[in-house]
């Protein structure tokens, strides 16, 4: 399978078909190089969403996935409803790469957890926060 099996992510109702018939049959893995673009890619929240909300079935996700997901999270010009999509990712992408693997990205995700709770933030996204930070381990 190709890693970036997207294509032309101008045509998204045939990327947005692959991606929710890729999570269905549990091959999202093979494609994170593809996953990643379409995260940096901000010409269609669709497509962002999607891939959000299925980032986290992945078993064995690469550092490079779980960093642009986490750069989402930390984007404060990124709508609301996204970061939190990123921040369930997040967790669930973290505790997929377990305890030993990825020490350096689990670092960071906390220090940048730990910001982001110490601002003020509105309260439906800072109890998103807080429920991510639960999930992973921070106090």
């Amino acid at each position: 399978m190709k890693q970036d099996p997207f294509e032309n992510l101008a045509d998204w109702g045939s990327a947005l078909n692959k991606i929710e018939e890729m999570a269905a049959a549990g091959r999202l893995s093979a494609c994170q190089p593809g996953l990643i673009r379409i995260l940096r890619y901000k010409g269609n929240w669709r497509l962002r969403e999607a891939v959000l909300r299925h980032v986290g079935e992945i078993q064995t996700p690469s550092e490079e996935l779980v960093q642009q997901v986490l750069t989402i999270l930390d984007d404060d010009n990124t709508y609301y409803d996204a970061r939190m999509l990123a921040g369930n990712a997040l967790s669930r992408l973290l505790n997929n790469m377990g305890g030993d693997g990825g020490r350096a990205i689990h670092r960071k995700a906390r220090d940048v957890l730990t910001r982001l709770r110490s601002t003020p933030q509105p309260p439906f996204f800072d109890k998103a926060l807080n429920a991510t930070c639960s999930a992973v381990g921070i106090r």
